[in-house]
């Protein structure tokens, strides 16, 4: 195990009709005047954003409006948003959504006090130093965005999805009621547990010791979340199966699943090229297209992992551990397939898929590589990782 600090200060109020509470917990925070930042149409038709906004009204709370984030959220509004909270004087922003929204929320929170373009944070050109507070209604489990501390926005004129890492950006405050995510469709649901999910394998396969509590988190976490997404295709207002996915959505990417680990994200880095090449790829989507490829690819390197999590997650016997990490593999396809979530570039919408560009974006015209101890991920292993999806 190495050495390591840890921090996750958000607090969570967690329970059915939570955001009937909005307006005390502003106010617990010292929340005065408000950003509200929402996506393009959901939290409307859902009548949430108004019982928000009378809350807020009614404690007294002060609030401006920005509306529109996207799936792939653009840094184009995170820059209208910094100037609409500059003008109106806001000390914090609350956002009402999933990880798309908190993700421009957190942009603008810490592009508000920065003289420079917000994207330079994400273009790891300079580092943030100060933020304003954020708070989060959360309204789909996938991201983790509502307890991490990373960010990711998309610049569409660059071709360039990129996030940064910083504590300055971890909510103070999340609001979690499971019951809101009763609407969330099947196929978001399914992409939004492939999300999840990710944050943890991601962490799982980077270089940890034998003996490692952060595996024993992740094979956990794991294990419920394939449960919980059974139930939820079955009954989509499963509370226990709802909370139990909201609940993994947030500890999945708060840190706790690479506590004294190495800390990356490879596949990640895959999809940010995908979708940073392609806006209309959501981020679960692009995963659940890119994790299996990725897997097979290097299932030789890491056999001993895969054939962990094949014993621990799906129970799978065995002694051969090359032949019960591929058996890993094909179980969380089929669970993927049950999930109804994408499996190849078609699926995606996208009918000519241009290889070259996607790796081109994904190693920086070939002046960068994702580590790994073995086998790092450099051009010609994404290339080869891209080309499998392709015939797949």
């Amino acid at each position: 195990m190495i050495d390591f600090n840890f921090v996750s200060p958000t607090k969570v109020f967690f329970g059915k009709g939570k955001e009937k509470q909005i307006g005390e917990i502003c106010k617990e925070f010292s929340f005065k005047k408000v950003l509200v930042v929402i996506g393009k149409s959901s939290v409307k038709k859902s009548g949430l954003f108004d019982l928000v906004i009378n809350v807020l009204k009614n404690s007294g709370i002060e609030y401006v409006l920005l509306e529109g984030v996207r799936a792939n959220p653009e840094i184009s509004l995170c820059r209208k948003g910094i100037a609409l909270a500059r003008e109106n004087n806001v000390d914090s922003l609350l956002a009402i959504g999933g990880g798309s929204v908190i993700d421009t929320a957190k942009n603008i929170a810490v592009g508000y006090y920065y003289d420079g373009d917000s994207f330079d944070f994400n273009l790891h050109k300079s580092s943030p130093t100060k933020a304003l507070p954020i708070g989060v209604i959360l309204t789909i489990s996938a991201a983790g965005s509502e307890l991490s501390n990373s960010c990711v926005i998309q610049d569409d004129e660059l071709k360039r999805k990129s996030g940064f890492n910083s504590d300055l950006v971890r909510p103070v405050f999340a609001v979690e009621n499971p019951e809101l995510t009763y609407s969330v469709d099947k196929y978001q649901t399914g992409v939004g547990t492939v999300d999840i999910m990710m944050h943890t394998l991601e962490r799982y396969f980077q270089d940890s010791s034998d003996n490692e509590l952060a595996d024993g988190f992740a094979e956990g976490l794991l294990r419920t979340v394939v449960k919980a997404g059974y139930d939820v295709i079955k009954n989509p207002e499963d509370y226990e199966a709802r909370a139990t996915l909201m609940l993994a959505s947030s500890y999945s990417h708060n840190g706790i699943t690479s506590i004294g680990k190495r800390f990356g994200m490879p596949v990640h880095q895959l999809e940010h090229a995908l979708s940073g090449v392609y806006p209309n790829v959501s981020h679960g989507a692009g995963l659940a297209v890119l994790y299996p490829a990725w897997a097979k690819y290097y299932l030789v390197y890491d056999s001993k992992k895969f054939a962990t999590l094949g014993r621990r997650v799906f129970n799978i016997v065995g002694d051969d551990d090359q032949l019960v990490g591929k058996q890993f593999i094909e179980e969380l396809e089929k669970f993927f397939s049950y999930l109804g979530v994408p499996k190849t570039y078609k699926d995606l919408g996208i009918d000519n898929v241009d290889i070259g560009l996607l790796t081109d974006v994904f190693s920086n015209n070939r002046t960068r590589e994702v580590y790994h101890r073995e086998k790092p991920m450099n051009y010609e292993v994404a290339e080869e990782i891209f080309k499998m999806v392709k015939e797949g």
